[in-house]
């Protein structure tokens, strides 16, 4: 088998070395790796992966997406030294295995955690889209008022009852417009607290799937050692 070091790959797959030394470092359970001296090489197999990661990245998936697309496309790997290899490898595929449904579920729960923060964002939004429409309402409302009373005084005996009609409905319609505005910043303000409710949730979920995953971690280096 020949192995190739991070310069030789760079040059076949064409991604600039500093990229590739990135992707090295970030995707190393999915790379098969060897020492030879300070230099750390890949199987041939390798290049492969390197391209597949840069098309993910190309078609605008994030680190966490891609670690999911290759965690269902290549095996996982462990370096391990020659006296290790002599463990039974059950125990390292039980492990394995916890590990994966482990990271799925909490993915998949702060997934789910960021879709409803997501949607009440927008619903807020909206919220205060309907608010403004309403105040510049009450703004145009107010100047016509202004300048139906501007008007020159002349007999309006003949058209008093319809415009005391059309002041009332108006007067009317201002009550019921401050009654919904009403109702709308205090619902603005209730959606305002959930969001608030899920970010710390959401903020949680993270800290717990940092504490789980330094757990498994050690769970590794006890099970290595």
């Amino acid at each position: 088998m020949k192995w190739l070091s991070v310069a030789e790959i760079s040059k076949i797959t064409m991604i600039p070395a500093p990229t590739a030394r990135r992707y090295a470092s970030l995707f190393k359970e999915y790379l098969s790796s060897r020492k030879m001296g300070r230099v750390t090489k890949y199987p041939e197999s390798a290049v492969e992966i390197f391209k597949r990661i840069v098309n993910l990245y190309n078609e605008g998936l994030v680190t966490t997406e891609i670690e999911e697309k290759l965690r269902a496309e290549y095996p996982r790997t462990i370096e391990v030294s020659a006296t290790e290899r002599t463990v039974a490898t059950q125990p390292s595929n039980m492990m394995q295995a916890e590990l994966s449904g482990a990271f799925t579920e909490m993915m998949a729960h702060m997934t789910k955690s960021l879709e409803v923060v997501a949607d009440q964002k927008s619903i807020i939004e909206e919220q205060r889209e309907d608010i403004y429409k309403l105040k510049k309402a009450f703004v145009l409302l107010a100047r016509s008022q202004k300048k139906i009373k501007a008007l020159p005084q002349f007999d309006m005996s003949a058209i008093a009852g319809e415009y005391d009609e059309r002041a009332s409905a108006l007067e009317q319609k201002d009550i019921e417009l401050e009654e919904v505005t009403s109702e709308l910043s205090q619902e603005n303000s209730t959606l305002r607290g959930k969001v608030e409710i899920m970010e710390a949730e959401l903020m949680r979920l993270r800290k717990d799937r940092r504490d789980m995953e330094n757990y498994f971690l050690d769970k590794i280096k006890r099970l290595k050692s």
